[in-house]
């Protein structure tokens, strides 16, 4: 058996965990949403079918928290990669202790624990839009400042002294060697963002005001303030098509 072939067998029954549980939680939403809302203290109507909780999807006060969550999702995209590129641009050539010292610092955020961050950046940061897209790139930035770092430490040492021995100006190894070879990097980054954007929550819940929900605050509104689970499930499978959509456009790539 080749390595490879031993390497998937071990794996096989967490991924058909993942897998499984993934295709079952997807299901089991979908059914859920096409529920009928319940009566009195029923949180829904078992047995029955209804497009009623979809009926709503479309009305003005969804549209708006749809074009929130995309929003979010391009704006936490864009910052945590930008802010991620240049901390990773001032960590990589450090080396030994001093390296491990920056990385301490920027990862600091999660070390601390996202409640203490949050309640934090409430003293600090206005309420509203604003307010919850910093605190979700906040959260974000050393995930992708992490992953940048890597991608720029393991470019060849040798190259940047080279083009500069030729000639070649610190723009110009920033756009010619640095940013083709860190390319794939930046494209995980801006997937990250963009997923994690769309699934915002703890952001806009501590410093978002009513007119800044996202779907995942909304969601939570529906099913365990309101009891009405078809409606929640209606957006949770909004939501799923929308971070299915950012992986699949993050994932594609143009043949050479």
């Amino acid at each position: 058996m080749t390595l490879l072939r031993a390497s998937i067998a071990i794996l096989l029954p967490a991924l058909l965990l993942v897998v499984g549980g993934t295709a079952a939680g997807a299901i089991l939403t979908v059914r859920m949403s096409l529920h009928a809302p319940g009566a009195g203290a029923g949180l829904f109507e078992p047995g029955s079918v209804s497009l009623s909780s979809w009926a709503s999807m479309g009305d003005a006060h969804h549209r708006g928290i749809v074009l929130t969550t995309i929003l979010t999702g391009l704006g936490v995209s864009l910052l945590s990669t930008a802010i991620g590129a240049l901390l990773a641009m001032l960590a990589a050539p450090f080396a030994g202790l001093r390296f491990m010292g920056v990385m301490v610092l920027i990862l600091a955020p999660r070390l601390s624990g996202v409640l203490a961050s949050l309640f934090g950046l409430q003293r600090l940061l206005p309420r509203g839009w604003i307010g919850s897209l910093i605190a979700e790139t906040w959260l974000l930035v050393p995930y992708s400042t992490l992953i940048l770092v890597i991608a720029l430490r393991g470019i060849d040492p040798h190259l940047v002294p080279a083009a500069r021995g030729l000639g070649a100006s610190r723009w110009q190894v920033l756009r010619w060697i640095i940013w083709p070879l860190s390319l794939p990097a930046v494209a995980l980054t801006l997937q990250l963002g963009w997923v994690w954007g769309f699934g915002a929550f703890l952001g806009p819940l501590f410093l978002g005001g009513p007119d800044q929900s996202t779907l995942a605050v909304e969601i939570h509104h529906e099913a365990f303030d309101l009891g009405r689970w078809p409606r929640a499930a209606a957006e949770g499978v909004v939501l799923m098509v929308l971070t299915a959509s950012a992986m699949a456009a993050g994932s594609w790539r143009p043949r050479p």
